[in-house]
């Protein structure tokens, strides 16, 4: 009997009492009071034991339902469980096989490049023995001008040796040339004699320091007194620990005891500051 069919029993039992109920009143209303409550009270008990017995039996059908639920919820749970450790060991599986996949692609790229290299160095190979033979080649044809070679250098190192001493002579003359200019008071600089030659002022040997800096102009200590001239042009340069070429500018106004020049040119993009040096020439220090 299921669960339902139970609480239907107990329904009717109770109905049924209620109406034994009933017809108890309207019985003893006719009958023999003592008589008919004997039998009620007895047909009371009978029912009474038999909604007793029918809940017993409720109770136990609601009982073993209850643990057929749980059993059923347990074996789902433990579904639950089996399915998502499947489900992962399925992950893991797809993870490896992916991971095998792409090792045998990497393999067979390798082995394409191996492969690829093996043809490369063979003929690469093949192109160093050709050269080699080709290399031969020359070097027999080099060891057959060798002799000719040979005395080509000896007549060379006589030539050498006529142009050096004419090199020599030609330093000397130049010396005396150079001292000869000095005592004149004449540049002795080639570069400035070239340059006089040409028109270009020529910057006398004097030194300076930088007065004032705007933009590319600046002011020098140097004036038309010291021999400045306009159109001459003048390196700067900065002393110290660390000496620095800074540029070259060039005069374009001059008074007696200083001038301004314009910046022509600057060594790395260096600036020029209140202080560095200005000078004709650049000479190294002692």
């Amino acid at each position: 009997m299921t669960f339902v069919g139970k609480i239907l029993v107990i329904v009717i039992l109770a109905f049924a009492l209620f109406f034994l109920a009933l017809s108890t009143v309207v019985f003893t209303a006719s009958t023999n009071w003592r008589t008919a409550h004997q039998a009620v009270t007895e047909k009371r008990n009978q029912l009474q034991q038999e909604l007793t017995t029918a809940q017993n039996d409720l109770a136990a059908q609601k009982t073993s339902y209850e643990k057929e639920i749980a059993d059923r919820d347990a074996r789902i749970a433990t579904l639950d469980a089996q399915s998502t450790s499947l489900s992962n060991q399925i992950d893991t599986l797809q993870t490896d096989i992916t991971s095998l996949r792409t090792s045998v692609e990497e393999a067979q790229r390798t082995t394409q490049t191996q492969v690829q290299l093996a043809q490369a160095t063979t003929a690469e190979a093949q192109q160093l023995r050709e050269q080699f033979q080709a290399a031969q080649k020359v070097a027999n044809d080099y060891a057959a001008r060798q002799t000719e070679l040979d005395e080509q250098i000896f007549l060379l190192e006589r030539q050498l040796d006529t142009a050096t001493q004419n090199n020599e002579d030609l330093r000397n003359a130049l010396a005396d040339y150079q001292n000869y200019l000095e005592s004149r008071g004449l540049p002795a600089d080639p570069e400035q004699v070239r340059l006089a030659a040409q028109g270009t002022l020529v910057s006398p040997d004097i030194e300076g320091r930088v007065l004032r800096v705007a933009n590319d102009y600046l002011e020098i200590s140097l004036g038309s007194d010291d021999g400045v001239k306009t159109g001459q042009e003048y390196f700067v340069f900065r002393t110290g620990d660390s000496p620095q070429y800074i540029g070259k500018i060039r005069i374009t106004l001059t008074e007696a005891d200083k001038a301004v020049g314009r910046l022509v040119f600057s060594n790395l993009g260096r600036k020029v500051m209140e202080g560095d040096s200005v000078a004709g020439k650049i000479q190294p220090r002692s």
